[in-house]
């Protein structure tokens, strides 16, 4: 019996058929190197929640912008201001308490659109304003102005230039190629992309009398499902489109970048108009990250790898509790969807502000050319000797599947290690037959965990008696 290396090292693909592909890759992400490492991919876990800030308000931290070196965030109905020392300041309220909101800033103006309106503060002062008699369905800036969508139209209004607490009527162009009502607006690298339900339209400043013009060939066949799904990252824009896939946008061209498994998870939402997107940046790595509030269910894409992963928070795996991120003071900021905290994303931290954070890896089945195979041995090499004050004997639960998912075998547990026992070995003995297996291991405890590789002794059409 030989000690094989296993693909066990990978995304989150779980396939229609689970006898095609039942693989869960939750709060791990994949790390490569390519500089002669142990191993050239491993499993790392996702960032944890530190509070860093909690504003007092329970409610939906909805937004983030930074606005003449202080951050701004709208918790509920209310906009704060909020120092690098935590100093938190009350601006004033908007007229909503829940879902989108948009922010955008010029360094003099900072203004901010709900389905109620429009607002601007100058600094001092936190003044209504409106293009129309409309409410904005989105906002963005380029070039000194602020646009706005305005909702169930095909009409986006500019603001004056450099002044968006002045809105003219009259200044205002559809986007009718396709005549759809507009989703969502985003300044792109000085190109304004405006997402359709339906379509999408790609403008440009013209520096004409009404600046904006469209694109000759900047009409795309990809619209929008969700405005709040919308973000932009460098050159890129992320959003979810009219067929449930993840798109992005770049150049004057689009294209999927979620897979037909991850299609088809999205697929079984419940509801996708409400979904919330951002992205973030930590360590070399940038993702794109979307959660379903009504499934509770969160998806992360790895634009550095080009893999995804999903995101959990809780003892029961429910949807991430991040709503929204931005980079402030050297750290990624997150919002909490519900209690009003902002949290410290930290790959320093294992847990989400005490909730667990729980970490699980579901490999692809493991097979012979149908012949039975015999298990003498599961092994995980990976960091250990990592238990704290808190977790004085960590441990790492594995399963396993010999129906590709439907059924589980019982849950077998084995420590990581106390503090400085760096020489634990971490591994099963005699798992057993199968004419084909996946194993699952699941890390609950707030300890670190970095999972370089996977190994198995395994025999087909040997003996269950072998010798491992």
């Amino acid at each position: 019996m030989a000690k094989i290396e296993i693909n066990f090292i990978n995304g989150a693909y779980t396939a229609r058929s689970k006898n095609l592909n039942a693989q869960l890759c939750q709060n791990f992400y994949i790390e490569t190197d390519t500089t002669g490492a142990k191993n050239g991919v491993a499993l790392i876990g996702c960032p944890g929640c530190i509070e860093w800030k909690d504003t007092g308000n329970y409610a939906e931290v909805r937004n983030f912008k930074v606005y003449q070196n202080n951050l701004y965030v709208v918790v509920g109905n209310t906009l704060y201001k909020i120092s690098t020392a935590k100093t938190q300041t009350t601006i004033g309220t908007i007229g909503t308490s829940s879902g989108w909101v948009d922010m955008e800033e010029d360094g003099i103006y900072l203004v901010i659109g709900d389905s109620a309106g429009g607002w601007v503060y100058d600094g001092g002062t936190l003044t209504y304003v409106s293009p129309t008699t409309l409410t904005p369905s989105s906002l963005t800036y380029q070039d000194g102005y602020c646009i706005a969508t305005i909702t169930g139209t095909d009409q986006f209004f500019i603001s004056a230039q450099d002044d968006f607490s002045t809105w003219d009527a009259t200044d205002y162009a559809t986007a009718e190629s396709s005549g759809d009502i507009l989703v969502s607006a985003k300044s792109v690298r000085n190109q304004l992309w405006l997402l359709g339900k339906f379509s999408t339209e790609v403008w440009y400043n013209s520096g004409e009398t009404f600046p904006f013009n469209r694109n000759p060939g900047g009409v795309l066949p990809y619209g929008c499902s969700s405005k709040r799904s919308v973000a932009f990252f460098k050159d890129m824009l992320f959003w979810l489109d009219n067929q449930n896939r993840v798109v992005i946008g770049k150049g004057l061209t689009i294209q999927p970048v979620s897979t037909y498994q991850i299609d088809y998870q999205i697929g079984l939402m419940k509801r996708k108009d409400n979904s919330v997107g951002f992205t973030y940046s930590q360590e070399g790595h940038d993702f794109y990250e979307i959660t379903f509030p009504t499934d509770s269910k969160t998806f992360c894409y790895d634009i550095t790898t080009g893999i995804w992963h999903t995101r959990a928070s809780g003892a029961l795996n429910k949807r991430s509790i991040a709503n929204c991120a931005i980079e402030f003071d050297s750290k990624v900021l997150v919002g909490d969807f519900e209690n009003g905290k902002i949290y410290e994303y930290s790959l320093e931290a294992y847990d989400d502000d005490g909730e667990p954070k729980v970490a699980i890896r579901r490999g692809q089945t493991i097979n012979d050319k149908k012949q039975r195979i015999f298990f003498g041995l599961f092994e995980l090499d990976m960091e250990t000797g990592i238990g704290n004050a808190d977790v004085t004997d960590p441990q790492i639960m594995l399963r396993w599947s010999d129906d590709n998912g439907k059924t589980w075998s019982s849950e077998k547990w084995k420590s990581l290690g106390k503090t400085g026992e760096y020489k634990t070995r971490v591994r099963w003995k005699r798992l057993g037959s199968s004419f084909g297996r996946i194993f699952e291991v699941a890390i609950s405890d707030a300890v670190k965990r970095n999972i370089t590789n996977v190994y198995v002794d395994g025999t087909a059409g040997g003996t269950a008696n072998a010798k491992t």
